[in-house]
């Protein structure tokens, strides 16, 4: 038997005329849940791919976050093409492909770091062009803009009066990169500042057919995301790339640079892809599996911390505890490594207080202990 009843909507805008405008706010979205919780509802499929994963969604805010020089950017140019890309256009552009977005669409890229004479021309110019267009085509359906002549304090007022002009003068989706997003606010450490952007972009994905891709740094030497800014940003964000370049034996850096997805909310958590920058595509380009499979195989034999790093997530990122013994044991096994080597490793990723994810991608750190006699180590969380 049914007896829900039906949602008079008038009566309750009659109803709402004497409440205050938030109390209004809130019973009138309450009374839409009710109403899409007794229909049947259906999922959004994305609107971004990489080969098969399924990367942005509609009514999302996304993320790449990076150290400084780590090609972020020319990340988002791809994805960028990958939503213009002209039907029948071949390029590859990292196996990026645009599902349900359509020419309709619309690519805004919101620009705080790069020259005006030549350094984002010549971005947007690539982005053109890796799409199928020519130089000196005028897409109606992209759009950019530079906030690096504004003064900071005022570039949150300015970025807000832009995204209101562009929601009324424009008709269908939109996908909006901030880059970098950090340089959208006057401090990205305050509270107040950072959850001005944030708000802005909740309301506009929920109001509106927006979706965001928020470029942030790193803190140096370090995974975090960028101040106050960035803490907030994560946790209110759908799918999160980190982009870095992968280290050799001797931990400096090679040409290689992997893309590790630190949050997928709509799916399981994604393998990670590598890609490198070619100077004769003057762009990047994947790398062949062999090239990362030699690259492993020459750092295992030194039992880099980064790979220790992974194997503690597969061993103790469930909440496992293990005992030492029997952890150096396998890493032992793991990268054919003697146990001075092990423990020298543990030791070091111990006392750099390093960040390492558990199964459910909180960050915690490992932490060694005696617990009856018995030495063990653990994951324990940092928040």
């Amino acid at each position: 038997m049914n007896n829900s009843t039906p949602i008079n909507f008038n009566d309750l805008e009659n109803e709402l005329r004497e409440l205050s405008p938030n109390l209004k706010t809130v019973l009138q979205t309450a009374a839409k849940l009710k109403a899409a919780k007794a229909s049947d509802i259906k999922f959004s499929e994305p609107i971004l791919t990489q080969g098969d994963n399924a990367v942005i969604f509609p009514h999302t805010i996304n993320v790449i976050q990076g150290q400084a020089g780590v090609h972020k950017s020319r990340l988002a140019e791809i994805i960028c093409a990958s939503f213009l890309k002209l039907n029948g256009y071949n390029n590859e552009l990292l196996g990026f492909k645009r599902t349900s977005f359509t020419a309709d669409h619309t690519v805004i890229y919101v620009d705080t770091e790069r020259n005006l004479t030549e350094q984002l021309p010549y971005a947007l110019q690539s982005i053109q062009m890796k799409a199928g267009y020519e130089k000196a085509d005028h897409p109606a359906n992209f759009k950019y803009i530079s906030l690096l002549q504004v003064p900071r304090k005022e570039r949150f007022d300015a970025l807000n009066e832009y995204l209101s002009h562009i929601k009324l003068t424009t008709k269908g989706s939109l996908f909006i990169v901030l880059d970098v997003s950090t340089d959208c606010i006057e401090d990205f450490n305050k509270t107040d500042k950072s959850m001005e952007l944030i708000d802005l972009m909740n309301v506009a994905i929920n109001e509106h057919d927006v979706v965001f891709l928020c470029l942030i740094h790193e803190n140096p030497n370090s995974d975090k995301a960028r101040g106050h800014f960035g803490t907030e940003l994560l946790n209110k964000s759908s799918t999160v790339m980190q982009v870095g370049f992968e280290k050799d034996s001797s931990q400096n850096n090679t040409d290689l640079i992997r893309v590790k997805y630190l949050k997928c909310r709509s799916t399981a958590k994604h393998q990670p892809f590598h890609f490198k920058y070619c100077q004769d595509a003057k762009g990047l380009v994947l790398v062949d599996s062999k090239e990362i499979e030699s690259l492993i195989d020459s750092r295992k034999q030194k039992a880099a911390n980064e790979d220790i790093i992974e194997m503690l997530q597969s061993y103790l990122g469930d909440g496992t505890r293990m005992p030492r013994t029997e952890l150096i044991d396998k890493l032992k096994i793991e990268f054919t490594a003697s146990q001075r080597t092990i423990e020298e490793r543990l030791k070091e990723i111990v006392e750099s207080e390093a960040v390492i994810e558990n199964a459910n991608g909180e960050p915690c750190k490992l932490k060694k202990q005696v617990i009856e006699k018995i030495c063990i180590y653990e994951l324990h969380k940092t928040i």
